[in-house]
């Protein structure tokens, strides 16, 4: 994942003319009673959902803590106690999450003082028991945390997660392996920028680093066993595109093949690889459909343009593609629902000299495309959506149920809010407020 990069796509961002806009108010929220706060939450906006049917949502709160929330509000924990500062200030704070499948909640601390960071890398096995600490730095803070779908082949009680983290002039990936009381954390590779994958069944790892070889040499792609600790590079000379994405079935995964100047998505197996679409020069985004039977793709018109264009879905059984997006929309993002029979999307506003997000969602079934409620994106909300293929392998803005997307916004006192929308209420403008808050990502059941 390019740090760097992404930070500088952020603040060049410039105001663009809207050439149309639904019919909404266009608000800053409004201060409201917080969940973490020590007073009776608000009422919800909508009726709330069955106790545990749409999981639980883990959250940055504003004073820079962890907090784990069900959707209905109605039971809050604080995960940490220690931070002192909000995120993104000098002093200590967490600043990074990662849910696994299984329900363990991995986060990154980070104590910022002018030039230096030092971070601390932490695991809870239960949202009640100890946080204990499974990697850390003096020099540089946590960018990424991915956990391995899958138990360690035959050892049920070992788990495994790899992360991202800056070290000298490049980017590693490293992988901890815990059992027990044994932590094992170990450096697998160094590039800039970093993207990678793991296979459903946790045995290997496929990574693209250097961008496209058309624009570095050293750019390449690369497929780990982790149970045999051998590294296989490969073949493919990789086109401009940011993360490789195995399939649910783990048989296939996807990546972009350069050929000439002419950029190739491409589903590869065990067969001849099967060509989604060709592009020239314009960096190409690709998410699997939870069922595996579709893939939702997009490609920028250039390669220095911040937007992406319409979002495509291709069929992999009839091998047919249909475009879901308007083509008047600038896409940012796309992260399927978990049942698979929707697609939400982030879509550029400017508005009010500032740069706003809105999600839209796109229903298969009854073939209806929605808008929400705008919003000034989080810092961190920034942070994620500009790698949003690689964070859509390991996160989830939709809850369990795929009723409810989380947003995180910043007002006009730089302060920042975790939202909720109810995807499933008619009165879709309306959000629910979680807490003040950096970025919030819900659980996997």
């Amino acid at each position: 994942m390019d740090l760097c990069n992404a930070t500088l796509r952020l603040a060049a961002l410039t105001l663009l003319a809207l050439a149309s806009l639904s019919c909404q108010t266009f608000d800053w929220p409004p201060s409201l009673p917080l969940t973490s706060a020590a007073t009776s939450s608000p009422p919800l906006l909508v009726s709330p959902s069955p106790p545990g049917s749409s999981g639980r949502l883990a959250y940055i709160g504003g004073d820079g803590n962890v907090y784990v929330i069900t959707a209905d509000r109605s039971s809050t924990i604080a995960v940490t106690k220690d931070a002192t500062v909000a995120p993104e200030y000098s002093g200590f704070s967490y600043h990074r999450l990662s849910w696994s499948p299984d329900g363990r909640l991995a986060f990154a601390g980070v104590t910022r003082t002018n030039d230096d960071a030092i971070s601390t890398l932490y695991v809870v096995d239960s949202l009640d028991g100890p946080a204990r600490s499974v990697g850390q730095s003096d020099e540089h803070f946590v960018i990424y945390i991915y956990w391995s779908p899958a138990p360690c082949p035959g050892r049920p009680t070992c788990r495994r997660l790899a992360y991202l983290i800056e070290e000298g002039e490049s980017i590693s990936l490293r992988l901890v392996e815990m059992e027990g009381a044994e932590v094992e954390n170990r450096r697998l590779a160094r590039g800039w920028p970093f993207y990678f994958s793991w296979a459903p069944n946790s045995q290997q790892i496929i990574w693209h680093t250097g961008g496209a070889r058309r624009h570095n040499p050293e750019a390449q792609m690369a497929l780990y066993d982790v149970e045999r600790d051998e590294l296989q590079m490969l073949a493919q000379e990789p086109g401009l595109f940011l993360a490789p994405a195995w399939s649910p079935q783990g048989d296939r995964w996807l990546g972009v093949s350069a050929e000439a100047a002419l950029d190739q998505l491409q589903s590869f197996g065990p067969d001849q690889p099967v060509t989604l679409m060709s592009a020239p020069d314009g960096q190409m985004v690709f998410v699997w459909s939870p069922q595996g039977d579709q893939v939702a793709y997009a490609v920028r018109q250039y390669s220095n343009d911040p937007f992406y264009g319409p979002v495509h879905v291709f069929d992999v059984k009839t091998g047919e593609t249909e475009r879901v997006t308007d083509v008047g929309f600038r896409i940012l993002g796309f992260f399927w629902a978990p049942d698979g029979q929707r697609l939400a999307y982030l879509t550029r506003q400017p508005l009010f000299d500032s740069i706003w997000m809105q999600w839209r969602v796109y229903d298969w079934v009854n073939e209806r495309d929605r808008g929400f409620k705008m919003f000034h994106p989080s810092f961190q909300m920034n942070f994620v959506v500009s790698s949003f293929n690689q964070y859509a392998q390991s996160d989830r803005f939709w809850s369990p149920d795929s009723r409810y997307l989380v947003y995180a916004d910043r007002d006009r006192a730089m302060v920042e809010r975790v939202w909720l929308i109810d995807t499933w209420s008619e009165d879709g403008t309306q959000a629910i407020l979680v807490d003040e808050g950096a970025i919030g990502l819900w659980s996997w059941n």
